[in-house]
């Protein structure tokens, strides 16, 4: 009886993440206009009509609580089962929570 030959670490990883990075139309700016405050929460949407500052696919459709704001990042607490994570993203994949 042969065993299944190892595809190597990355196997299937490139069907999984197409749909991520899908171009379908181009964004507005409001979303750089909306303010966001340390202790508020926000909803990371993965945008993927701009690659830079991508969180990883498994943090898509999370909430976590607003850490410390910057210029063009946001770093936020996320909880993941047991533990809580620090995700440090851009703007353009997150939104305030509720709206």
């Amino acid at each position: 009886m042969a065993t299944k030959r190892s595809h190597g670490r990355s196997h299937g990883f490139r069907y999984k993440t197409r749909s991520v990075m899908k171009k379908k139309n181009p964004r507005g700016v409001s979303f750089l206009l909306r303010e966001y405050h340390e202790g508020q929460q926000a909803l990371i949407i993965i945008d993927p009509r701009q690659h830079k500052g991508l969180p990883h696919r498994r943090y898509h459709g999370k909430v976590g609580v607003i850490i410390n704001v910057g210029r063009r990042a946001i770093t936020l607490d996320v909880k993941l089962g047991n533990k809580s994570k620090t995700l440090i993203t851009r703007l353009d994949h997150i939104k305030p929570f509720g709206v």
